[in-house]
């Protein structure tokens, strides 16, 4: 079966790589073709290449069917199959590296130049290569950066700045109104998220004699990631001249100034320059180790930014470890919460912090700790920590509480994920995007690429969110498609088991990758730290030092650190449905009288739903009909799909269109499992959506699943004899509740705006 979790935009990637590097012999398709702007592509072959790009796994030819099957999962995400036998030569794109070994072996002694620095397959090469060693590199990414020197005259860069704009002022005499005439700095060529770096690719037209000049007045501690001296020595050589406007080389001057300093302002690594005409940039072959350690020679032959080197050791490109060895840190924590924000109050924020000995000799890959766990200015335990990360020879990933203000200009709390290295780094990870008082919705720069990164632990690729963001699907669902393979969501303090055991385990399972959550215990209530692997089941813990494991739900002594393993081979596995643990609760009877009940059952096969001129079968995949309790808006969606938390998304908007209430129906032809198992999965989509699931093949509603009050607790209900069931959409309250968490606390006109962001992520992942 082909996995579900495959989006429309792996496979689009994956038609891009196809493009560029041909099709392997044995892989052609015979009798059908993928028809993708005139050109003729394999289709099973691009799912295979898709999963690669989803997940980091190729998806063997023994996983899938293809013909029918991989036809209609290319049909379902709108691509064209037409039935070819051309082999896929109509018009495909292949190209091929030169065959001549010096162009793609040898030392950066031995450079091979490039007669057109122009190239623009030289950029996309540099942005591939990035990709293959740092997870992740965005093109043409903007920072909104003032361009404006008053912006900077409270910090540290400000006196090396105004050396610059007066140097370049008096050059020929243009005031610094000329060349700063943009508000903020244009797009940069390369952004690396992790570990967080620039990238311009400079052509001859940026070394000037304005260049020169600027570089000449920058300090001599300014961190760099090139050598001003050759930058210097190429502004001689070329001496190059642009004056359409006649300030125009003074205005990029004063462009590559800036983004050579601000960085370490933001606590980036210094901006790395490559040199246009260093080399044939496009000869390069992202996949080969050979070439990516080729790359990292010539673009860091001049200086190594900052003592964290970016270089790769060969272990690291090599095959990911079988086993990740996670520690949860589960603490107490005395004071009283408010929606997952930790108070101020005595003891929230002032924990103990573990040291090597609470690890008993454990050796793991990195640590966990909740959500809120110290504030971020809280020197004395940040030292603590940096010496634990030291100690143990692995990062940490620890929730703070960052004090700042939010867009109506008030002092907030701001939760976020830092990751104290054992290299004595400290960085900023994530920022949270729901139940705090300020979110990263309101950031001004808001973009998923940097606002969703993912990094690498252990040579795994991760991603992260905080406490309640796990209910908004698409932000672990655009980490999923990005590469992740583990998520990590640090809580705060005593939760709903069953809401949260239903989120992490859907989570886990649509996006084929581990789910992590660990969180302060406050007494009362019994809690536990939580983790589920890619088919749903819940992992074992053990304490450290200790041979025992036990299942994680009874993990729940605190003041422990717990490990647990993660089997990586399973990550992007083809789903085993048989596998998914059936609920811990059983189907009921409804109790009480619903406070606004609907029937629905099956009429010749088809759903129905009884209207208010009687009942209205739902020939159309998704329809609004009219009922006693108002207007109902139903969607259908077949088979696996109930997987893609996009497709639920897209119903959750359609009745918020109308102002009226969603339900969810999974319709199978035939149901791959026991229903109740599939219960499993649903009761945290009706969670998520705030919505109402039904399961049911042509036969019969198997499963009903809605919220039982106004805390969103799932219910699973009975159907009657006669095979209809009565849905309670009382609580069926659709996108604006599922999404309140988020605009809670957000200035009104910035409501919409927090939405849109989260379209957004909807549109890439459509």
């Amino acid at each position: 079966m082909v996995p579900s979790f495959i989006t429309k935009a792996n496979v689009l990637e994956a038609i891009q790589h196809i493009s560029r590097d041909g099709i392997p012999p044995r892989r052609k398709s015979r009798n059908y073709c993928l028809a993708k702007d005139g050109y003729h592509f394999p289709p099973k072959y691009t799912i295979a290449l898709a999963h690669k790009i989803a997940t980091g796994r190729f998806l063997r030819s023994d996983e899938f069917e293809g013909g029918s099957e991989s036809n209609k999962f290319l049909e379902s995400l709108g691509f064209d199959i037409i039935e070819c036998t051309c082999g896929n030569q109509n018009k495909t794109k292949l190209s091929t590296l030169p065959s001549d070994p010096k162009m793609k072996t040898g030392s950066a002694s031995k450079l091979i130049r490039h007669s057109d620095e122009r190239c623009p397959e030289c950029k996309t090469r540099v942005r591939e290569i990035l990709e293959r060693i740092y997870g992740e590199c965005v093109r043409e990414h903007k920072f909104q950066w003032s361009t404006r020197i008053s912006s900077y005259s409270e910090t540290s860069i400000f006196h090396a700045l105004q050396k610059v704009v007066t140097t370049l002022e008096g050059y020929r005499g243009f005031g610094f109104e000329n060349f700063a005439r943009a508000k903020t700095l244009p797009p940069c060529d390369f952004w690396v998220p992790n570990p967080g770096f620039i990238v311009e690719f400079d052509e001859s037209q940026h070394f000037t004699k304005p260049r020169k000049l600027s570089l000449s007045r920058y300090p001599d501690c300014q961190p760099l990631g090139f050598s001003r001296l050759r930058w210097t020595a190429l502004c001689e050589k070329h001496n190059a001249k642009d004056n359409d406007p006649p300030y125009r080389d003074e205005q990029r001057a004063w462009y590559d100034t800036l983004r050579d300093i601000i960085p370490s302002l933001k606590g980036f690594l210094p901006t790395l320059r490559l040199y246009a005409r260093d080399f044939a940039w496009c000869l390069l072959d992202p996949d080969s180790n050979d070439d990516r350690r080729r790359f990292l020679n010539i673009a860091f032959q001049d200086s190594a930014p900052s003592s964290q080197t970016m270089e790769k050791t060969d272990t690291q490109f090599a095959a990911e470890h079988s086993t990740l060895r996670v520690a949860l840190v589960f603490p107490k924590v005395d004071a009283t919460t408010s929606n997952g924000v930790p108070p101020s109050g005595a003891g929230a924020q002032e924990p103990d912090i573990p040291t090597l000995a609470s690890f008993a000799g454990e050796t793991v890959d990195f640590v966990l700790f909740p959500e809120g766990y110290i504030s971020s200015v809280d020197s004395t335990r940040i030292k603590l920590l940096l010496k634990l990360a030291s100690d143990l020879d692995a990062p940490l990933l620890v929730g703070a509480v960052e004090r700042n203000f939010n867009l109506a200009g008030n002092s907030a709390d701001w939760q976020i994920l830092l990751r104290i290295g054992p290299d004595g780094s400290c960085r900023h990870l994530y920022t949270k995007h729901s139940t705090a008082e300020a979110v990263a919705f309101e950031k001004p720069d808001w973009e998923p690429n940097t606002m969703l990164p993912t990094f690498e632990l252990g040579n795994v690729k991760v991603g992260a969110t905080i406490c309640h963001d796990q209910y908004l699907g698409l932000l672990p669902r655009f980490l999923a498609s990005r590469g992740a393979r583990v998520w990590v969501n640090p809580s705060f303090d005593n939760v709903k088991d069953i809401k949260w055991s239903s989120m992490l385990r859907l989570r886990a399972v649509e996006n084929r990758f581990f789910a992590l959550c660990t969180l302060h215990d406050k007494g009362g209530s019994r809690t536990h730290p939580f983790a589920f692997s890619p088919d749903g089941r819940e992992l074992t813990g053990r304490k450290a030092g200790s041979e025992v494991a036990q299942p994680l739900s009874q993990c729940n002594e605190s003041g422990i650190v717990y490990i647990v393993n993660l089997d990586m081979s399973m990550v992007g596995k083809p789903l085993d449905w048989s596998k998914l643990p059936c609920p811990k609760k059983s189907q009921k009877d409804r109790s009480g009288t619903p406070r606004k009940p609907l029937r629905v059952k099956l009429v010749n096969e088809q759903p129905a739903v009884l209207g208010r001129w009687g009942w209205q079968i739902l020939e159309k995949p998704s329809c609004y009909v009219e009922t006693d309790q108002g207007l109902v808006y139903v969607g259908l969606i077949p088979k696996e799909r109930i997987l893609d938390t996009t497709e639920c998304f897209h119903i959750l908007e359609q009745a918020k269109q109308r102002n009226c209430a969603p339900i969810i129906w999974n319709i199978w032809d035939e149901i791959p499992t026991n229903p109740a198992r599939l219960a499993t999965l649903v009761m945290g989509r009706a969670i998520e959506c705030c919505a109402p699931v039904l399961i049911s093949d042509q036969n019969k509603i198997h499963e009903l699943v809605e919220l039982s009050n106004r805390n969103k607790i799932p219910a699973r209900r009975t159907a009657e004899e006669s095979g209809e069931i009565i849905v309670d959409i009382g609580y069926a309250w659709g996108l604006d509740n599922a999404f309140k968490m988020v605009t809670r606390k957000l200035p009104k006109n910035e409501k919409r705006k927090a939405l849109d962001c989260y379209r957004k992520l909807a549109r890439l992942l459509s």
